[in-house]
């Protein structure tokens, strides 16, 4: 794929969820093993998502695609549609394209992305089911 044929998945609208719990409890099986999930991908998403901007920023993008593919082999457990695809695009995105065409993509899913953790936090300040 090159920069030029990536598209934004269609937008569901402000406001609209990024986490999809009911997804993630039919996919993993059980809210305590969910939480579990999504309390780590609360501690490591941040720090993975300023990382990915270094990374690009210093040229790097073959280290910056190893850290797309893991967030890319989560989302589709627990994200609504619209991100899993953009994160599926934009970690296709990063095998080929140069750093100077990822970042300018990776940063408007960046914002989506912190978006997402501030959903899971919420999530996980509500007590258990």
């Amino acid at each position: 794929m090159s920069p030029q044929e990536f598209q934004h998945p269609s937008d569901p609208g402000p406001g609209a969820p990024l986490l999809n719990v009911a997804r993630g409890n039919a996919m993993i099986g059980a809210d305590d093993a969910l939480r579990s999930i999504l309390s780590s991908v609360w501690s490591s998403l941040p720090q993975d998502s300023a990382d990915i901007r270094k990374l690009l920023q210093a040229g790097d993008v073959h280290r910056a695609n190893r850290l797309l593919h893991a967030i890319k082999g989560y989302a589709p457990l627990f994200c609504a549609d619209a991100l899993t695809a953009e994160v599926v695009q934009i970690e296709a995105l990063s095998r080929t394209a140069t750093p100077a065409e990822v970042a300018p993509v990776f940063e408007a899913l960046d914002v989506r992305l912190q978006q997402l953790l501030a959903e899971i936090q919420a999530f996980l300040n509500t007590p258990a089911a």
